[in-house]
């Protein structure tokens, strides 16, 4: 039976506020003493910085008296960290999450939450620490390569609710991180990001919104400062903005180490991870303000029984406890095989539909036929080095990204690999993976087409050196010297500039940081076992110049306010812009009907071959001195339409998504009068207007 809330404010906060409490909970915190109360919130399994055996990146203690087990978080961006050597290969190494997120699929996201929830339960882990939505600010972020709003905050949205969706449904607690304004990786620890409130509330916070109504279990705050003070302590971020405005009745860690003084928990911090800091000490602890103990309990044993984690006498857990640390799950831990044939499969359908076509002179792909084929340079045969990798833990490769959300492979098909499995008997592959010109000329000498491969890769702790790809010189010179169709695949963890090559190729494509099945899926989109159906999630500007750096020193004022990413570039020259991505056929769309803000679009395959089309929703508000910036307002992704066929799809709008932020409110309030609703391929790329008055 649910109790009312039971509210008891302090003057200016929520400490001794218990939301969503049910009976269940009320009587466990009740029969919880004091220093058990203290170990549900402080980490532990980490002695001066150091991981300690038996124990997950993350660890709560078990409180085996009252039948509550251990919290066993791992990470997250790519899969199941491979913190030892004994994980790799049991594991899937996933598709970063920018990868995914550029599918546009809503449903594929989901599809590979409940494979991210899967696998961490079988190693034992019943939480994640993902996903990571920040809307990417920096075209250099270290980390965009795990950020999978890319730069938009509806993309967020939508992405953000079918990853918590997916995790929480296989009774594994999700963590929506790093909040907030974590936008860059340069000087994490010390930065201070200054934005203004209407900028966080409608480009940064939604994605993170949509993660509380998702019922996502925890957040995690951030390294850097907001507005002066540390994310982690920051009390109108955590409880103002996040437990009061948007409802979060989850728990709040913080980052590893991103505790920098005592009494945090006073201003919304709700667990210190990983612990070894001394700042959720019991004299610490001891000094919270009034009920604010309970508070912090009660959000985490709570968010445990919703997921699963928890049962009663009554109704036993839904998801019951495999292992305790320490110790007991080292057997899950090291040795649990839990990746599968249907989790190879997805990582590959996953890295198909990611696959951005940017450009196709004269139709040169997909290639078919008796071909020759000239594959050069080096990273279409990209290394893996194992060892090197894990000796260094923000080293990464072409195939993953670095940092605490790297999952190494065993074994990753490389691109040149790939292409020669799925060649078949009528095509002829003839290589030279250096970075060497007068081999690559020699090796096209009898070819009829030639593929070459450009990549790069990023990592936790600092951003991007560059936009470029690591082989842009060979690259360009190569589609200069070329006398045949030239194909260039890249593999990138983020917006990249390629303007040096991309006006003199025939044919450019993108993957971002691929995983495991990189190789496979460049040969289904090659051979044209499937059509490209990926979207960009970020722009690919033309200069570095036209792209946000990360700054070098605080104030971090964020001054393009609205105008991000793509929306500050509207009126600019752009390489490709945000949402665009081609297709090996061709789309019509008709408005087949219209009743207020909803729409029934039909979208018809006038091609010749079968594809997948996104039809993104974009929305321009009424002339006014204070209208944000157009605006991407929603999305759909068809599924496969044979030559002729179509599908109607539904875009139905609130009014409240047309909303603006009033910070004299402190809230959002209605914009009236008329909105132009642009149906379109890709930002820059309209098929079908409308005007709504509101």
């Amino acid at each position: 039976m649910k109790l009312a809330y039971a509210v008891l404010l302090l003057p200016t906060t929520l400490y001794a506020q218990i939301l969503g409490a049910d009976s269940d909970i009320d009587q466990l915190v009740a029969q919880m003493d004091t220093s058990e109360k203290y170990s549900i919130v402080n980490g532990v399994g980490w002695i001066s910085r150091k991981q300690q055996s038996g124990y997950y990146i993350g660890n709560e203690p078990a409180v085996d008296r009252l039948g509550i087990p251990s919290i066993k978080m791992q990470d997250a961006a790519q899969g199941f960290r491979t913190t030892d050597e004994r994980i790799i290969g049991e594991v899937t190494a996933w598709p970063c999450s920018l990868g995914v997120a550029s599918a546009w699929d809503v449903n594929l996201m989901e599809d590979w939450g409940h494979a991210l929830g899967k696998e961490h339960r079988a190693k034992g882990a019943n939480m994640i620490l993902g996903p990571s939505v920040n809307v990417h600010r920096v075209a250099k972020g270290g980390r965009n390569a795990e950020y999978l709003s890319g730069e938009s905050p509806k993309l967020g949205e939508e992405m953000a609710r079918s990853y918590v969706r997916g995790v929480q449904e296989e009774g594994v607690m999700a963590v929506v991180k790093h909040f907030a304004l974590n936008n860059q990786e340069n000087d994490r620890n010390t930065i201070d990001s200054h934005a203004d409130e209407r900028t966080m509330q409608e480009v940064y916070y939604p994605p993170f919104k949509a993660a509380v109504d998702e019922g996502v279990a925890s957040f995690m705050c951030s390294y850097n400062l907001v507005n002066g003070t540390h994310s982690c302590g920051n009390e109108d971020l955590l409880v103002r903005d996040l437990k009061e405005r948007m409802g979060f009745e989850g728990f709040v860690m913080s980052d590893w180490w991103a505790v920098n003084d005592v009494g945090y928990q006073n201003a919304g911090l709700d667990m210190d991870m990983p612990g070894d800091d001394g700042y959720f000490s019991s004299d610490n602890l001891d000094a919270s303000d009034d009920g604010r103990i309970d508070d912090m309990v009660t959000r985490v044993l709570t968010q445990m029984k919703k997921v699963g984690l928890l049962g009663t006498d009554d109704q036993p857990a839904a998801f019951p406890n495999l292992c305790d640390i320490p110790g007991d799950c080292d057997d899950l831990f090291y040795n649990a095989t839990a990746t599968s044939a249907a989790h190879e499969a997805l990582a590959l359908s996953i890295a198909t539909q990611s696959v951005a076509l940017l450009k196709n002179e004269d139709d040169v792909l997909p290639i078919s036929g008796a071909k020759t084929i000239a594959v050069v340079g080096s990273a279409c045969d990209a290394s893996n080095n194992i060892s090197a990798m894990l000796k260094v833990w923000d080293l990464g490769n072409y195939y993953v990204m670095g940092g605490s959300g790297r999952v190494i492979a065993e074994d990753p098909v490389s691109i040149v690999r790939g292409l020669q499995e799925g060649a078949g008997d009528t095509i002829t592959i003839v290589e030279s993976t250096t970075d060497d010109l007068d081999q690559a000329l020699a090796a096209m000498e009898n070819a009829d087409v030639v593929l070459t491969c450009g990549a790069t890769t990023s990592t936790e702790g600092h951003d991007r050196a560059s936009l470029l790809v690591d082989q842009d010189d060979f690259i360009t010179q190569l589609v200069e010297a070329a006398t045949i169709p030239s194909v260039v695949l890249l593999n990138t963890p983020g917006a990249t500039v390629i303007s040096n090559f991309s006006g003199k190729a025939s044919a450019v494509l993108n993957m971002f940081l691929g995983g495991q099945a990189t190789g496979t899926a460049w040969s289904n989109i090659i051979y044209g076992v499937e059509s490209p159906s990926g979207k960009l999630p970020v722009t690919f500007p033309l200069s570095e110049e036209d792209a946000v750096e990360p700054c070098s020193s605080s104030p971090c004022t964020y001054d393009e306010k609205l105008e991000v990413g793509w929306r500050g570039l509207v009126e600019k020259d752009v390489d490709f812009p945000f949402g665009h991505g081609l297709s090996y056929t061709t789309f019509d769309y008709e408005v087949k009907s219209k009743d207020g803000l909803k729409f029934e679009l039909n979208v018809e395959n006038t091609g010749k071959s079968a594809g997948r089309e996104v039809v993104q929703l974009y929305v321009t508000y009424p002339v006014a001195e204070d209208a944000p910036p157009v605006e991407l307002k929603g999305f759909k992704k068809t599924g496969v339409l044979e030559p002729g066929q179509s599908e109607l799809l539904e875009f139905d709008i609130s009014p409240d998504d047309l909303r603006s932020w009033s910070t004299n409110a402190g809230d959002f309030v209605a914009v009236s009068g008329d909105f132009q609703f642009d149906f379109a391929s890709s930002s820059r790329d309209v098929r079908v207007s409308d005007t709504v008055t509101v």
